[in-house]
């Protein structure tokens, strides 16, 4: 299983043709082994303007494997976040709790963004090549 992260998705949803999006496709094809936070979630579908594509793309997301967070995972963010601020890195607090929720649940982050590079330099969160 797989964690994706946003920057993903919006290649998918916006067709562009990408290793990321079509790499991503073949996650899907199949046996899917895509999961969902309820982080990427709402970064998603808050991005989306059309009433139309939005319920669409809430319902296709809403079938796919959910990881639930606790109350650790959050302490496990901040413990990340002033752990990197130590080491001179100023991450978005957003990024730093999905890497958090990846780390936790043991699942390697399937992303485009370099501020999870710059986690993974440092810490347990495992990224997903392709």
């Amino acid at each position: 299983m797989v964690l994706v992260d946003t920057s993903v998705w919006i290649d998918f949803f916006n067709s562009q043709e990408s290793p990321y999006s079509e790499k991503l496709s073949e996650l899907i094809k199949g046996y899917n082994r895509v999961v969902i936070c309820g982080l990427i979630l709402q970064e998603i579908l808050q991005g989306i303007k059309d009433d139309r594509s939005y319920k669409t793309t809430r319902k296709r997301l809403s079938r796919l494997p959910f990881i639930d967070t606790h109350k650790e995972t959050y302490l496990y963010a901040a413990d990340l976040y002033r752990n990197l601020r130590r080491k001179g890195l100023t991450i978005p607090p957003i990024d730093v709790t999905i890497a958090a929720i990846a780390i936790t649940s043991k699942l390697p982050l399937f992303t485009k963004d370099m501020h999870f590079k710059k986690i993974a330099g440092i810490s347990e969160l495992e990224l997903f090549n392709i």
